[in-house]
């Protein structure tokens, strides 16, 4: 029977060698300003969809909700 003297559980750390130039875990500053600036443009793009989808097309059906409730003067924002 032959033994190995390699540790059967793996090491934390890869065993390849590292390169000066390896940025897959570290974004520079410039790569996080994009991707700010990328999320604030999607959330911004959301918000307003979600403006044009829960807007009426018709506010006399919101007026006509309004003066059930309130006086003609109070929903004349319509």
């Amino acid at each position: 029977m032959t033994s190995s003297c390699l540790p059967l559980v793996s090491s934390q750390e890869s065993m390849l060698p590292r390169s000066a130039g390896d940025r897959s875990t570290v974004m520079s500053t410039g790569d996080v300003a994009a991707l700010r600036r990328l999320a604030a443009t999607v959330f911004a793009s959301v918000l307003v969809s979600g403006a044009f989808l829960l807007a009426p097309e018709q506010p006399e059906q919101q007026a006509s909700i309004c003066q059930q409730h309130h006086s003609a003067e109070a929903c004349r924002v319509w």
